[in-house]
């Protein structure tokens, strides 16, 4: 018989540089040499019976029948940011950053199929999350309830955030003594041209567009009627739709729900039981709740099939392993593609963490490289945008668009849009071939701005003196010292004209015959997710997983037959600390003692919007046109 005998091995190593000593426990199993070596994953084959005469006597026990596995219950906490897109940087574990929207996604999608699942309970510790990461959470958890388990949603406070998310599941729990704080929307219009006049400072803008919006921040103290019309009838969609799920998904009428909305700083928690707001108070161990739901025999599962705590700072070569790898970018068979957009789009490289204001960025000169690298590769059949942005340079969404429709003439292009596919937003995504958008997305603003900020009067508060020079006709045209002269507004408004025929005409081509008429949703106005889809804007309501899944079905690619590869490929230590320390491309920076008040004053919710236009905006620095949204809209 073979004989097993474990070995423990102690193994010590010094790295004197870190001062780390891992002690490394090894078991082996010794076996004759000519024994095949069997994969520790393949189960070992069962003895064979012995024939009499042998010296092991034979046994004819019964096989014990074995026991019904246990049930799993899973649990997903949601807290702070919810990313959209891995780490940018190679060397950052997915792990140390937090799960993305699509593992999310990925963990409920494993609950719904694996039959060893028989619910999950979601707590919602204070997250900070978009609109259509809520739809697209909400989708996965019913899908979830479709397959018969049971979805429990858990907080101490509800918002009306985490409330509209909490209200797809089964059952809605709140602690005893929590609360729930909903009110409805509100929004808050900044005009800074007090501000302006103060500083000595003057925005000589021209917009294309009477319901764009774009000047009024800059050259009005209120909205004008055009504004008006625009933004009210985003904001009664968007809260019509709100209203309207938690009374479906609650068993309220439109009216009742408006009425918990009055009275939620009224209410105890006992109110909100009574008023159907929530389903059941709980203490915070939740057993009396999951034992009714689940019984008491399952096991909690927190990694529902994703990767779990993986990193290992404790082994200093596992750390340089993980420092050091290069990104994993290899296309090794049939893939679609996942191209990452988010934020203003700039001419240049898209970045993260620049910009006056820091955040993400797109550059439309790495846009077009990748998409050019999504053409050339015979193994990449088609690609799927991820696009979250207010827009920006009109120039470089022209570039990013013409890089489109380059792809679109051998493979599919599919746009999946997060929060926003505003102005310079839309350019680039009329160019695919399908738009997906979210209920709540904010999409259209099909208009143009350009124009310059006018310091000469701070210039002389300040005592700068300015001399100008210039050389041909138009050569002082955008001096920062005087506003522009009639001919000079002449010219611009005609630039802008011609831009803006161009962006509709782009539309048009784009979109066909779905739009029918270009007039009625150009002009600067603002829709919704829901809306877009209704006039021609959009094709679907969708996630990215719902894009991810109509595109591998138009290539005909059966599931595990293909791989989402995610371009362009994060940033390698190297490459990373070459740009950190190139002057050439580091960006200007604002005190942070001033980007930290600015984010404490909003909220970090609040700021996430607010930094994505504000850096668009600065763009005028620059680049005198843009097609941009110059309004930050965020629902408390």
């Amino acid at each position: 018989m073979t004989r097993k005998i474990t070995t423990y091995l102690l193994a010590g190593c010094l790295v004197a540089a870190l001062g780390w000593c891992p002690l490394i426990a090894l078991a082996q199993d010794e076996q004759p040499q000519d024994a095949a070596t069997v994969p520790a994953d393949v189960p070992a084959a069962q003895p064979q019976s012995q024939a009499p005469g042998d010296d092991e006597p034979v046994t004819d026990e019964p096989e014990q029948p074995a026991e019904p596995p246990i049930p799993l219950v899973g649990w997903l906490e949601l807290s702070e940011t919810l990313p959209e897109a891995p780490p940018p940087f190679a060397f950052v574990a997915p792990e140390e950053v937090g799960p993305t929207l699509s593992d999310v996604i990925d963990q409920l999608d494993t609950v719904a199929s694996d039959d060893r699942y028989i619910g999950v309970v979601v707590f919602l510790d204070r997250p900070m999350l978009t609109l259509s990461q809520i739809d697209a959470i909400s989708d996965a958890l019913d899908a979830v309830r479709a397959e018969g388990k049971h979805v429990m949603a858990f907080a101490e406070q509800y918002t009306l955030g985490t409330y509209l998310l909490a209200c797809s599941a089964d059952t809605i729990l709140l602690q005893r003594k929590g609360e729930v704080w909903m009110f409805g929307f509100g929004v808050e219009e900044i005009y800074l041209v007090g501000l302006l006049d103060k500083l000595g400072m003057q925005a000589d803008l021209v917009q294309v567009g009477e319901f764009k919006g774009a000047e009024e921040p800059w050259t009005r103290t209120g909205p004008s009627d055009a504004w008006n019309q625009n933004i009210d009838a985003l904001l009664n969609d968007l809260y019509g739709q709100v209203v309207g799920r938690i009374a479906e998904r609650r068993g309220m009428s439109d009216d009742e729900v408006e009425q918990v909305f009055a009275d939620s700083l009224l209410m105890s928690d006992t109110d909100y039981v009574q008023r159907r707001v929530i389903d059941q108070l709980t203490d915070r161990d939740l057993i009396e709740a999951t034992e009714l739901a689940y019984g008491d025999e399952f096991e909690w599962d927190e990694t529902m099939g994703g990767p779990g705590d993986t990193a290992r700072v404790d082994n200093p070569f596992a750390m340089f392993r993980m420092l050091f790898q290069e990104p994993k970018t290899q296309v090794r068979r049939q893939s679609i593609a996942l191209i990452n957009a988010a934020g203003p789009i700039h001419s240049g490289e898209s970045a993260y963490g620049e910009g006056l204001f820091g955040g993400e960025n797109i550059g439309s000169q790495t846009m077009v490289e990748v998409l050019g690298d999504v053409r050339d590769n015979d193994l990449i059949k088609g690609a799927v945008i991820r696009l979250d942005s207010p827009g920006g340079s009109a120039i470089a969404s022209e570039m990013i668009w013409q890089a489109i429709r380059e792809v679109g003439e051998t493979k599919p292009v599919f746009v999946s849009v997060g929060s926003m596919a505003a102005s310079g937003g839309y350019y680039i995504a009329c160019g695919a071939d399908e738009v997906f958008v979210a209920p709540h997305s904010i999409d259209g603003s099909i208009g143009v701005v350009g124009g310059k900020l006018i310091l000469g009067g701070l210039y002389d508060k300040i005592g700068v003196a300015v001399h100008r020079r210039s050389r041909g006709p138009l050569a002082d045209m955008f001096n920062s010292v005087t506003v522009f002269t009639p001919q000079q507004r002449t010219v611009l408004e005609a630039a802008l004209n011609r831009i803006y025929a161009q962006f509709t005409q782009r539309i048009l081509l784009g979109r066909g015959n779905r739009i029918g008429d270009i007039d009625a949703v150009a002009r600067g106005r603002l829709f919704t997710g829901k809306q877009a889809v209704q006039n021609g804007l959009a094709d679907r309501i969708g996630d990215l997983d719902d894009a991810l899944t109509a595109m591998a079905e138009q290539l005909d690619l059966e599931p595990g037959t293909y791989d989402v590869v995610t371009m362009p490929p994060p940033m390698s230590l190297a490459e990373f600390l070459e740009k950190t320390f190139d002057l050439r491309s580091r960006p200007v920076a604002v005190q942070a003692g001033m980007i930290e008040a600015a984010r404490s004053v909003l909220g970090p919710d609040a700021w996430r919007s607010a930094r994505s236009v504000l850096n668009g905006l600065m763009l005028l620095r620059h680049e005198p046109v843009l097609v941009l949204l110059p309004t930050v809209i965020v629902i408390r």
